[in-house]
């Protein structure tokens, strides 16, 4: 079985698995509230459970496609439709998409302890704008953080990424229905948030270190951003 038919196995039967996936609506099939248009800060749309967070000029269109990967085993696809660019980011600004976890759905992970456990974040992605992208992990209890760098290779071809981030032993997450944890897909951002070193190990919240490298993906209404198989 390849890689990417693993992955879609694992996410089709995640009560089998013991729900080893803390990924709601990974293969992008519920989306209750349909296509939105017009989304800028913290607006819901397409596929559930995703958020668009920006503090820039940014609007974009959020829906459910069938643009999927061949052979992969999923249906449907989150798509980022931009709709009004962020072609001249200020400092300040950014833009990502996001996934926002409870923490009471995270207690397995230890986090806080000596035995915090790694965890290992895989997704298909299609963009148009090629380059260095940033995830970053966000743990909202305690203002800590931890970001890692992919590269999108290819204009407008799916491609499968693998991240492993490595547990966290400070900081344990709040058991209750708050949110906790947030996954943070960036798709452009200022020197603000820039300028400094990735924080590549946990660390507490440092603006410069999120998003070090990151590529404008919204610089234009021509550019779309895909992503499936979470």
């Amino acid at each position: 079985m390849s890689k990417a038919a693993e992955l879609a196995a694992l996410i089709g039967s995640q009560t089998a698995q013991g729900d080893k996936n803390l990924i709601i609506n990974g293969a992008m099939n519920v989306a209750q509230r349909g296509t939105v248009t017009g989304v800028t800060n913290g607006v819901y749309g397409g596929p559930d459970r995703y958020v668009i967070v920006e503090n820039n000029d940014l609007v974009v269109t959020l829906s459910q496609d069938t643009d999927v990967p061949t052979g992969s085993g999923f249906l449907n696809s989150m798509k980022v439709d931009v709709t009004t660019a962020d072609s001249s980011t200020a400092a300040g600004e950014y833009g990502f998409l996001g996934h926002r976890f409870e923490g009471q759905n995270l207690q397995r992970l230890k986090k806080g302890t000596s035995s915090a456990e790694s965890v290992t974040l895989s997704f298909w992605v299609k963009s148009t704008i090629t380059g260095t992208y940033i995830i970053q992990l966000y743990d909202n209890d305690n203002a800590r953080h931890i970001s890692k760098s992919y590269t999108v290779s290819s204009s407008n071809t799916w491609e499968f990424k693998t991240l492993t981030f490595a547990g966290d032993t400070t900081g344990a997450f709040d058991d209750d229905n708050a949110h906790s944890l947030q996954v943070y897909w960036w798709l452009v951002a200022g020197s603000t948030y820039t300028s400094g070193t990735l924080a590549t190990s946990w660390a507490g919240f440092t603006a410069a270190n999120a998003a070090v490298g990151q590529v404008n993906a919204v610089n234009s209404t021509d550019n779309n951003f895909y992503l499936t198989g979470v």
